[in-house]
């Protein structure tokens, strides 16, 4: 079998860019660095549109090709009123080619592993200049089987400005360049460090990527072979923190005076059909409505939440009768502009590793015997976030399950501030 490999078009690359979410610098800094892949921010730029411009133009120049100097000129004036200019530019230049080299790199990794059968064997390219990292160029040739751990923690970019790049090979390939397929990782063991003018080793440094750049950013974005799209099985990341690590009392706990009344009258009958919900819904949102959230972002309330499979084409079935479902809608907006918490949770899938967000919206209120909890989680598709599905959890004898409420209250909370 003859295979021919083609140059890596920006499609796969530009396709994982635009699954990236916009954060502030702070809340992207408490993410783990697996969630940090499926986010974008810049420091020194807080969320808002400054950042949204320097994502398109980022966006521009991985689908679109654009030059390092046409993102500074897009950009210019956001980067002047930072100084990022003269000796700081090299901020910039972080900016546009990790980015880039991320999105690229995982595109490639994505491609490399759909060929695995006929090229096994990836080779490790450090470029080996004088701008080189000696703990990168000590990886430079070297060779291992795309499956191997080594790959996990090595496959660039290994830190920011990373120029490093693997080469895929078949084991023919392999053995005509006199190349040893390394069993054994190095990752721990020391390099030493040269006097860059005379050559001398002045110290001696772990062999690991730079700080924060210890992944494989292409199988935890695609999981490797199939689309970031496919559904998946994907439950949250471990130990993530919950509501005792920010200082939050446990729903049952919650005091009185810190909930809002509501009146169990407001909520829709249970036990209707499809076509009374989908009424219900229309009438008080159309099908789609755009509203800010209590954190000041925008939130699509969307009938397609309710459908049991999203994708396109698919049959439409709904999740109306299930309990806690239909009644819950009167209450939407209310669950997204006053919440009573927000949280950012990364999940993943764990047969294929991919990584996704979910936000997810915790409301509270209270009636005259008891509280009521409301829940409506949203994902990243294509850069946004959009509706999964909105309830109030029940159990399957229509009594308030506020326990269920509570075991989704893991990963970064975004609201209230604290």
């Amino acid at each position: 079998m003859t295979v021919t490999l083609e140059p890596l078009t920006m499609e796969a690359a530009a396709a994982f860019w635009k699954d990236k979410v916009l954060l502030g610098p702070g809340d992207f800094a408490r993410l783990e660095d697996e969630a940090k892949l499926r986010a974008f921010a810049v420091s020194g730029i807080a969320k808002g549109d400054e950042l949204t411009s320097v994502y398109n133009s980022l966006q521009s120049a991985i689908k679109d090709g654009i030059s390092y100097g046409e993102f500074k000129k897009q950009c210019a004036g956001i980067f002047e009123r930072r100084g990022w200019t003269g000796k700081r530019e090299w901020r910039v230049q972080n900016i546009f080619r990790t980015n880039i080299q991320t999105a690229y790199n995982s595109a490639r990794w994505k491609k490399q592993t759909e060929l695995a059968e006929t090229f096994p064997l990836l080779q490790y390219n450090a470029v080996n200049d004088r701008r080189t990292r000696p703990t990168h160029k000590a990886m430079d040739g070297k060779v291992f089987p795309i499956g191997h751990p080594f790959w996990d923690i090595w496959y660039p970019p290994n830190g920011f400005r990373c120029r490093c790049s693997t080469l895929s090979l078949t084991e023919a390939q392999a053995k005509r360049r006199g190349l040893t397929v390394e069993t054994e990782d190095l990752t721990n063991r020391t390099v030493p460090i040269p006097n860059p003018v005379t050559g001398e080793a002045l110290h001696v440094q772990q062999l690991l990527p730079d700080p924060g750049f210890g992944y494989n950013p292409g199988k935890l974005a695609w999981g490797g072979i199939g689309e970031w799209r496919d559904r998946g099985k994907f439950s949250p990341l471990g130990n993530l923190p919950g509501p005792a690590d920010f200082r939050r009392p446990a729903l049952r706990n919650v005091r009185p005076a810190d909930l809002k009344g509501i009146d169990k009258s407001s909520l829709l009958p249970k036990g209707k059909g499809d076509a009374f919900y989908k009424e219900a819904f229309t009438s008080l949102y159309g099908d789609e409505q755009v509203v800010k959230d209590a954190a000041g972002e925008p939130v699509i309330l969307s009938l397609r939440s309710f459908l049991v499979d999203k994708e396109p084409g698919a049959v439409e079935k709904w999740k109306f009768s299930k309990p806690g479902h239909g009644e819950s809608i009167p209450l939407l907006r209310d669950m997204v502009e006053r919440p009573y918490e927000i949280w950012l949770t990364p999940q993943q899938d764990s047969v294929t590793g991919r990584i996704r967000l979910t936000k997810r919206y915790v409301a509270l209120w209270k009636t005259d015997k008891e509280r009521v909890a409301g829940l409506m989680v949203l994902e990243v598709t294509e850069g946004v976030f959009q509706g999964v599905t909105s309830f109030i959890p029940m159990t399957g004898a229509g009594e308030i399950d506020l326990g269920y409420a509570e075991r989704q209250r893991l990963g970064l909370l975004l609201y209230p501030k604290r």
